[in-house]
């Protein structure tokens, strides 16, 4: 039995020990607030490992790894250099440790569950377009040594989001798409490099307003690649039957590839695309005023009213415009086929701006990715910014007013 002279000696010791463990802490931290949390924390890990150990103390017991049996006793103390506790970060933190193992303390998956979530907010800083040396500084902000994070570690963090796209490009399309809008973007693979990756988009609008990214691949704007992206998403349940309209830019792959799927009375084409089309064969005396009555050209009342409006524009410019004219009424039925639709959709449907909204993120987000150094890489990232974005449009109607 202790003495109450022992008893006192070994309290004494102990609190030498807890003050010369927080002084310690001060002098790592210079804050008193983490250090005092720091301690805290140890003391609780401490008394559950005293708990833990009551009656293993000397005895043989069978090793927590093998099995082996092993006389237990207190081996020390195991040093985790990070230990996240909700936006605090304690490094160094010691978790006593025994012989035969075996002890973890109900803390510690707190802790890695912690740790997982600065990791995944690490991947959405890249995805939000930061680059590797803002996302470190922001993790030093809150105290967050990220030592390992290095040019070289994009492509690296970027698999799970890689696994997250093969999961969603094979998930099926339950929804009756009423409208489809296609187009693509360029990605550079490096700065230094000239390469670039081509990337397929495909966004879905359903009669009720509900809007999404259905497909987007890499490669190029070929029909062959396209009807490979279409047939994709028709054997993951896309009816053909429901669309009513596909709007795409000026280029022949995707063009042709939607005739030969949708047939010619679905096309719609671009009419922002065409415009400029239209404005880039024009005389540079009249560009500004043909821009602004091609622009009224496609805010028309009705078809027939458009109709009427070409004519005056056929009259007023083909004697001094008549390349622009030409481009204009070589697809003059695939510009104006929105009319026959709902009005309150045609700002929407005529044009790919929707889409373009998409683009320009990737292209915004990309850029500062110097070190998009695959393929792998860009679908990595695009799937996160895909996926925000599908999560921010699935919050309201396209058609109801902000």
């Amino acid at each position: 039995m202790l003495s109450p002279q022992s008893i006192i000696t070994s309290t004494e010791i102990n609190q030498k020990t807890d003050q010369s463990r927080f002084e310690e802490l001060m002098t790592s931290y210079e804050d008193p607030v983490r250090a005092t949390v720091h301690r805290l924390l140890e003391e609780y890990v401490e008394k559950a490992f005293s708990e833990f150990m009551e009656g293993r103390t000397g005895a043989v017991i069978p090793r927590a790894s093998d099995g082996k049996p092993t006389r237990d006793y207190r081996n020390g103390y195991r040093d985790i250099k990070q230990v996240p506790i909700d936006t605090m970060l304690l490094q160094g933190f010691l978790v006593p440790r025994n012989r035969a193992g075996g002890f973890r303390p109900d803390i510690l998956p707190r802790m890695k569950r912690r740790a997982g979530k600065l990791a995944s907010l690490a991947l959405e800083l890249f995805v939000h377009g930061m680059g590797t040396r803002r996302v470190r500084r922001a993790f030093e902000r809150i105290g967050v040594k990220v030592s390992g994070l290095s040019k070289s570690t994009v492509s690296e963090i970027s698999k799970d989001l890689l696994k997250e796209y093969l999961s969603w490009i094979n998930r099926p399309i339950t929804r009756p798409f009423a409208y489809l809008q296609v187009d693509g973007v360029y990605v550079s693979i490096r700065k230094s490099s000239p390469r670039k990756a081509g990337t397929l988009m495909v966004i879905g609008i359903t009669e009720d307003g509900h809007k999404e990214v259905l497909h987007f691949t890499l490669g190029t704007e070929s029909e062959k690649h396209f009807d490979e992206v279409l047939q994709s998403l028709m054997s993951r349940g896309l009816d053909v039957k429901q669309v009513k309209l596909v709007t795409a830019d000026g280029a022949k792959g995707p063009i042709n590839s939607i005739v030969s799927h949708f047939g010619r009375d679905k096309l719609q084409r671009c009419v922002v695309h065409k415009t400029r089309n239209i404005l880039e064969k024009c005389p540079k005396n009249i560009h500004d005023e043909l821009k602004a009555k091609v622009s009224r050209l496609w805010n028309q009342s009705s078809r027939l009213n458009a109709e009427r409006y070409i004519e005056k524009l056929r009259a007023e410019y083909e004697a001094i415009a008549s390349r622009s004219l030409e481009c204009l009424l070589e697809d003059k039925d695939d510009l104006l086929r929105f009319f026959g639709l709902p009005d309150r959709h045609w700002k929407t449907i005529r044009c790919t701006n929707l889409i373009e909204r998409v683009i320009h993120e990737v292209r915004r987000r990309t850029k500062v990715m110097e070190t998009i150094d695959s393929e792998m890489g860009c679908y990595g990232i695009v799937m996160g910014i895909v996926r925000e974005q599908n999560e921010r449009w699935s919050k309201r109607s396209h058609w109801r007013k902000s």
